[in-house]
């Protein structure tokens, strides 16, 4: 071995037998970030023991969590439209000028029926000046009428006297019903040409029924064609409200079914308003792959506005077995959590957690909760509630 390959090796063979002389000195021990104390589970939750007199004072009623056969329900997205048939244009009778003075709702106006819209006066003479005709015909067939019964009354008299024939009695009694008809008919022509007309020819345009003004086409002092669009109606007494579903599962529900209506956010527990499906026309999204269901809802207030979202409940076409509790014997904590009470005998109770993912009637379907069998609290639950927190009685 040559003397440069010795050198090399020392200090290899050095560093190995440091490396065996000993172990590594033992690591820091870690400390742990939180330290918790008392830990209590959901498992290990107040026990509240009554005494006999004191579950009687408060009325403890329960029932046992059954399993049974309920219709679920599916909550999808849906939004308010105007109900077929509620929407309407009002249009110009004939070729004139919006009266600048008068102005009448602004857009988005609720109004109600027989509410002046518009004041419209005619540009054409003849229609400017129907109202005045039609008065001066009413007072033309007023005057030959009551020149026709003085000419009958005295025909008649003289036929009496036997100083007149018969005939020209009849005869004048004759010209006397003509001129009644004339006369009839002259008014019915006046009140027609008087309805709305001012003095100048000019019409109101009033609203026929009570609804939402959704859009102004004309403004004061402007010049319209006959026929021309003025103002867009629509009804809100009724809505109907679009829910598209993916054509995939338009056949797990029911379509003969109501459906429950419910403000976006609102909890499953809400029972929503009742609203019946329609016949609308066919529509869907190609792209989104939506078929479209439509529901009638009675909006008296008029409070649901078209455009507005809405979250909708449908009932599925069959029953399956789920796990359910009355809706009375659920209650709720500040963070939104929903509880039950169990009863374990002896007068014990035990408060359990439950988690809700549908409302079938007055029922609750569970997706996790205690066991079929357990006996859960449903009247006096929630004196049970504001026992455990020290507001109880």
């Amino acid at each position: 071995m040559s003397i440069e390959t010795r050198l090399l090796a020392v200090p290899v063979f050095a560093m190995f037998c440091a490396s065996c002389g000993g172990s590594a000195p033992p690591a820091a021990p870690v400390t742990p970030a939180a330290t918790i104390a008392g830990k209590v589970t959901e498992a290990s939750l107040t026990t509240i023991t009554l005494t006999a007199e004191a579950e009687t004072r408060l009325g403890i009623e329960t029932v046992a969590l059954e399993e049974r056969g309920v219709v679920r329900t599916r909550t999808v997205g849906g939004e308010i439209v105007a109900a077929g048939g509620s929407e309407s244009t009002l249009t110009a009778p004939f070729a004139g000028t919006l009266d600048a003075a008068s102005a009448g709702p602004s857009v988005g106006a609720s109004i109600r029926k027989g509410t002046t819209l518009f004041r419209l006066i005619p540009l054409a003479a003849s229609e400017r000046d129907a109202r005045i005709e039609a008065d001066r015909a009413v007072s033309e067939a007023a005057g030959r009428q009551e020149m026709a019964a003085l000419r009958s009354e005295r025909a008649v008299k003289l036929a009496q006297d036997g100083a007149g024939s018969r005939r020209a009695a009849e005869e004048a009694q004759a010209e006397l019903a003509v001129a009644n008809a004339a006369l009839k008919a002259a008014r019915e022509r006046l009140a027609l040409a008087s309805g709305g007309v001012g003095a100048s020819g000019a019409i109101t345009l009033d609203a026929s029924y009570d609804a939402l003004l959704r859009a102004v086409h004309a403004v004061p002092g402007q010049t319209v064609a006959a026929g021309a669009p003025l103002a867009d109606l629509v009804r809100l007494d009724s809505v109907w409200i679009r829910v598209p579903l993916y054509a995939g599962d338009v056949q797990a529900i029911d379509r003969g079914a109501s459906a429950r209506v419910m403000a976006l956010g609102a909890d499953d527990t809400t029972p929503g308003t009742l609203a019946r499906p329609v016949a609308a026309p066919p529509s869907a999204d190609p792209s989104t792959a939506a078929v479209d269901l439509y529901f009638s809802l009675a909006n008296p207030g008029g409070s649901l506005r078209p455009g507005q979202r809405v979250s909708v409940r449908l009932p599925l076409a069959s029953e399956v077995s789920s796990l359910v509790v009355p809706q009375a014997a659920l209650l709720h904590d500040a963070f939104g959590g929903t509880w039950v009470y169990e009863a374990r005998g002896g007068h014990v109770f035990v408060r359990r957690r439950v988690s809700v993912i549908d409302i079938a009637g007055d029922l609750a379907v569970l997706d996790q909760g205690p066991s079929v069998g357990t006996r859960i609290v449903t009247a006096g639950a929630a004196e049970l509630f504001g026992t455990e927190f020290g507001v109880g009685k």
